[in-house]
């Protein structure tokens, strides 16, 4: 409902700027900073302004460019423009990780990587929730880590939930994984307490 009423740039500004402002004081404080990758919509490669923001996140020498990763859906890319293109390239050339989400839900998947330079590929979680169903489920998921990894790009399983799952990944070699089985989305300030503790 907010990209097709135009005011999906609103809430991505935001976010934007509160994963910035996180990530600047805990540097600040001394703390431990991990990235935290931040969605865009085909609607944000088609607006200055919020490209213009994100520009001068990353030019901001507080802040080390690493900690900036932005992904985007595989439909988002059917849109793209020339300008959006461009963008996304110059946020890689400056060192921050572009990642493609939902991998594998569209019918474009494979057309997307070619046509695109991604860092990471998350896979969509339909792949993890199949693990151990059939041979075959598990082989299509076996390939397309070798697929991405051939193509010097890291994987995300998305979903994860169970240790089941989570050794299957593990043992063919998916580089992070994501969902439950670690933990739910939680408000920033258990997010941060969570960091603390581990780090």
């Amino acid at each position: 409902m907010l990209e097709n009423s135009g005011h999906i740039t609103k809430l991505d500004t935001f976010v934007n700027r509160t994963v910035r402002e996180m990530i600047r004081k805990r540097k600040q404080e001394g703390k431990k900073v991990l990235p935290v990758a931040v969605n865009l919509s085909r609607m944000d490669l088609m607006d200055k302004d919020i490209m213009g923001r994100i520009w001068e996140n990353v030019n901001d020498k507080k802040i080390p460019v690493s900690m900036f990763h932005y992904e985007l859906t595989e439909s988002a890319y059917a849109d793209i423009t020339e300008s959006g293109s461009k963008f996304l390239t110059g946020l890689q050339k400056k060192g921050t990780k572009i990642l493609i989400d939902d991998f594998g839900s569209g019918i474009s998947s494979f057309s997307t990587v070619r046509d695109y330079e991604f860092d990471i590929i998350k896979l969509d979680m339909g792949f993890v929730q199949k693990i151990g169903t059939s041979k075959k489920t598990d082989n299509i998921l076996i390939a397309l880590i070798d697929l991405a990894h051939s193509l010097d790009m890291k994987v995300i399983a998305e979903g994860v939930e169970t240790k089941e799952q989570v050794e299957f990944l593990r043992k063919n070699n998916c580089d992070y994984f994501q969902g439950f089985y670690y933990a739910k989305p939680m408000p920033q300030e258990e997010f941060e307490a969570l960091l603390d503790r581990e780090l």
